[in-house]
């Protein structure tokens, strides 16, 4: 038990995450269909005739709550090649409290794990002026935003720690949610003014979401105190004796493995649609001149409805709630952690509703583009987070990004720096014809204890994309 708080507190305090920012490649004028994802409008700004997403994958961790310092890095972690001296006889990985260093600032702290798939997708022109996209994406996210310092203390204690025993703590907050679900997004932008070298570009995205998976546990305050167990001298539990929270969850993924017969199946819990919004200006002579780029989008509107369990909290009676360590052995997935949570607060209790509503993580970004015509050019991104911190959806974290670059219609060269979460992140990406491979924070892959690295979080990205005739000569 201690193994999964200490490792999911340092995944689910990630922040946004297998994020979908992909900086290499959204902010390259060669990422198609990957550049719609920012700003719709970028459609019809596409070199190609035709450009085709064979697929797109990255995942991303990042968190401000601890830093990573095992002896072996998350990229062996992650990829299962741990050595066996930190293993255990069982083969399981012997991971210690020691391994992540708390950062306490006295701030809440948000963190994102996040998996993102973008499969086939189609960017086509229709002349000079417009552009059509047909877009298919997978989203998988867990996603804990908000929380207060004191409770990820205790929960990162297994709350074991003597020192914590018996001090109130009150008001606590923590937002929980988890979300899987595929949307296809159907998107068409045209140059709506131009003269002199310039024009102003709309572009917009229709999106219908399919949902599989989700869990909420929007905690709007919660009294609490660690307590040793009288039982069992050399063990603790965590007495609740207020809570002002709803909890909703599904569980359609359970004893389910991602099949195609599960993806498309008619009794796919959640359905939604979303939508995309964007204006980009560009400002350039002729090809053979300098190409400055501003824009500013809305993405990620809307949400899924839910077939699930709703309750909500605000008056737990008079006695106290426990919870122990045990309670969450030997279970398998969210759905059931969220089960004894409901479980244990109120046995067999009919739920409020039979419904709830999950948010994109609506996000304003405003980008500054400079293209000289060599080849080499430098991009601003900056994305704003415009949800309540108390909505019951997914947040895309506040990101400002720096990306120089080198693109030429056969090779491109980024090197994105970012502020994210508090902390610098640094990558680079690269893409030889139709082949993208990259990460945003280049760092996190290598950093261990023993080489004083210490990441937040890690990032990789690869695709396959090809783009086929030139609307212009370069």
């Amino acid at each position: 038990m201690k193994y999964l708080l200490s490792l999911g507190l340092f995944l689910l305090t990630a922040i946004v995450g297998f994020t979908q920012n992909l900086l290499g490649i959204s902010t390259s004028r060669y990422g198609g269909t990957n550049r719609l994802y920012i700003n719709p409008a970028l459609a019809a700004d596409s070199p190609s005739k035709f450009y085709l997403n064979v697929f797109t994958g990255n995942g991303h961790v990042d968190n401000n709550y601890v830093r990573y310092q095992a002896p072996f890095s998350l990229l062996r972690l992650i990829t299962g090649t741990v050595p066996a001296q930190y293993k255990n006889a069982s083969g399981s990985i012997k991971f210690e409290q020691a391994y992540t260093e708390e950062m306490l600032n006295g701030k809440a702290k948000n963190g994102t794990v996040w998996g993102e798939i973008r499969g086939p997708s189609l960017l086509m022109k229709t002349g000079e002026r417009g552009a059509f996209a047909i877009t298919t994406r997978f989203r998988g996210v867990a996603q804990v935003f908000g929380a207060s310092e004191p409770l990820l203390s205790a929960l990162r204690a297994s709350l074991n720690d003597g020192a914590l025993y018996s001090i109130p703590s009150n008001d606590n907050k923590l937002n929980a949610n988890t979300n899987t679900y595929a949307e296809l997004g159907l998107t068409y932008a045209g140059t709506i003014l131009e003269g002199d070298g310039r024009k102003l570009l709309l572009g917009a995205t229709a999106k219908f979401l399919l949902g599989y998976n989700a869990q909420q546990l929007i905690n709007r305050g919660m009294n609490y105190r660690i307590v040793q167990d009288p039982v069992n001298v050399n063990s603790a539990y965590l007495e609740v004796n207020k809570l002002d929270a709803t909890l909703a969850y599904t569980t359609y993924l359970q004893n389910r493995s991602l099949t195609p017969s599960t993806l498309f199946s008619s009794s796919v819990p959640g359905r939604g649609f979303g939508f995309d919004i964007g204006l980009t200006y560009i400002d350039q002579y002729d090809t053979d001149s300098p190409a400055l780029q501003l824009g500013i989008a809305l993405t990620d509107i809307g949400g899924l409805t839910y077939k699930g369990q709703s309750y909500t909290y605000t008056d737990i009676g008079t006695n106290p709630v426990n919870f122990r360590s045990s309670d969450f052995n030997n279970l398998n997935g969210t759905s059931s952690i969220i089960e004894v949570i409901q479980d244990k607060l109120n046995t067999g209790r009919t739920p409020d509703k039979n419904t709830f509503r999950a948010g994109l993580p609506t996000s304003l970004n405003l980008t500054a583009d400079y293209q000289l015509p060599g080849g080499f050019g430098i991009n601003l991104t900056y994305l704003q987070d415009v949800r309540a911190v108390q909505a019951a959806a997914i947040h895309q974290p506040s990101i400002v990004a720096i990306t120089p670059r080198y693109d030429a219609r056969w090779l491109s060269l980024a090197v994105p720096v970012a502020y994210l979460n508090g902390g610098l992140t640094a990558g680079a990406s690269i893409r030889v014809g139709p082949g993208w491979l990259g990460t945003d924070n280049f760092l996190g892959l290598l950093g261990t204890k023993s080489n004083g690295i210490q990441p937040r979080g890690l990032d990789i990205y690869a695709g396959l994309a090809f783009g086929i005739g030139r609307v212009e000569e370069e």
